[in-house]
């Protein structure tokens, strides 16, 4: 999550890196290239007045003096164009000729100066050109044109966007190093939370979030689900308790009555007193079993979820049932064929095991199918996610609408009402499994049967 909430906002750190770059680099730029042409503008006012003032004496030995100084020392030679178009004074270079200092200088004779002068980029080519006219309006006389070299212009624009991408990136690597070791503090205590309502869902009501790390708000959550899970993990405890207790108080009496009723055989000469009684006991049986199984859902109910990290490979499932399952079909004169698993598949565990819900599928399949064989089998999801085992018969199976009812307690199918039994295993079934994020599903086999399947997250 920590590395998600920073890969989310890198896009809102480049866009604001590109966006303050941007215009940092406009105005540096811009500010730069001002500055150049300010001073060269200064220098060609100044070479203006004194053409002038050279034009006016008739004395042009002191202008060229000057302007050959002025371009031995800076590199830029400057030109001084009379009204006819013949050179005032030639710095030993080509008048230039492009299309843009040409207007200036046309608009220069007119007695007006260029406003657009172009923003000089690092990658920008050619020199600088400042054109001004000697007097104003229609008093000029001639135009100076003025070359500036724009090589340390460049240079200087590329050190001050070097300059300014180091102070821009630094607060922002260092906000992104900072987010890090903050989002983890965060994060936190919402990870362990997550993991503890993950362990919770599973059937471990002991287990607690910590209080003692992250903000406050982060703080106070915890501690407000550890009182949710304490408050579920009494009232569950309560009903087990009251299960447990009443089914062991009524176990005794009832004991008691059967014992009774027994007792009363040799007094009971008619058939139909004798029917009576031995309905009795039968009813009185029933009502024990009952209660055994009541225990029993009560005791699976009340198990420790098993952990991840404890969980058994599905070999060692299938070893550590193999022997219960063979005695189950035996007994019952069926056959029995279990496929080969993947060694390394670990499926999660509902509480009491995986081995003891296959225990039950199959005692079920071997008790009530009224077929030959019991095949138990496994298949994980392409994605391995999930994975199924799955225990089927070749059997009478069940109806649609017997399947849809088969799941819940104390219900039995109506060929198998006299056959042992409570009704519960699969209920029970149902329930452990989906406590820990699990799925049962009964479907018709092929060609004929009943097939169980259960569907368990793949451990990791």
């Amino acid at each position: 999550m920590r590395r998600r909430i920073v890969v989310a906002l890198l896009p809102v750190l480049a866009l604001l890196i590109v966006g303050v770059g941007i215009s940092y680099a406009v105005v540096v730029s811009e500010r730069l290239t001002q500055e150049v042409q300010i001073d060269r503008s200064g220098d060609a006012v100044r070479f203006a007045s004194l053409t002038e003032a050279a034009i006016r004496s008739g004395d042009l030995a002191r202008l060229k003096t000057e302007l050959d100084a002025y371009q031995a020392l800076f590199d830029s030679p400057v030109w001084v164009l009379g009204l006819d178009g013949s050179l005032v004074h030639d710095p030993g270079v080509p008048v230039p000729d492009g299309t843009g200092v040409g207007r200036d200088i046309q608009l220069a004779f007119a007695g007006s100066r260029a406003m657009d002068n172009p923003v000089v980029w690092p990658w920008s080519e050619g020199p600088l050109w400042v054109v001004e006219p000697v007097g104003r309006d229609s008093q000029v006389t001639a135009v100076v044109v003025l070359e500036a070299s724009t090589d340390a212009l460049r240079g200087a624009t590329l050190r001050q966007w070097g300059v300014g991408a180091a102070l821009l990136l630094l607060p922002v690597t260092a906000l992104v190093g900072g987010l890090w070791p903050l989002t983890r503090w965060i994060l936190r205590p919402v990870r362990d939370l997550e993991r503890i309502a993950a362990d919770v869902r599973g059937g471990d009501l002991n287990a607690r979030a910590e209080v003692e790390h992250g903000p406050s708000e982060l703080r106070g959550l915890a501690s407000s689900f550890n009182a949710m899970v304490d408050t579920v993990q009494r009232s569950l405890e309560r009903q087990r308790a009251f299960v447990a207790d009443a089914a062991h108080q009524m176990r005794n009496p009832l004991a008691s009555l059967r014992l009774s009723v027994e007792n009363l055989r040799p007094w009971l000469r008619e058939p139909a007193a004798r029917e009576a009684g031995e309905e009795a006991v039968s009813e009185a049986v029933e009502m024990g079993e009952m209660f055994e199984a009541m225990l029993a859902a009560t005791a699976v109910a009340g198990a420790e979820r098993v952990r991840d990290r404890e969980a058994w490979t599905l070999p060692q499932v299938f070893d550590a049932g193999r022997p219960h399952w063979t005695r189950a079909t035996e007994d019952h004169g069926l056959a029995l064929e279990v496929a080969e698993p993947d060694r390394d598949l670990v499926l999660r565990q509902p509480p009491g095991g995986l081995v003891a819900v296959l225990d039950e599928l199959v005692d079920n399949a071997a008790r009530l199918s009224d077929g030959t064989t019991v095949r138990v089998g496994w298949s994980v999801d392409a994605d391995r996610a999930h994975g199924t085992v799955w225990v089927a018969d070749d059997g009478v199976g069940l109806t649609d609408e017997e399947r849809d009812a088969a799941r819940g307690r104390f219900w039995r199918a109506q060929r198998h009402q006299n056959a042992p039994g409570t009704g519960l295993g699969l209920a029970i079934v149902h329930d452990v499994v989906e406590d820990v994020g699990g799925e049962v599903r009964l479907a018709a086999a092929e060609p004929h049967g009943l097939r169980v399947l259960v569907r368990l997250p793949v451990v990791r």
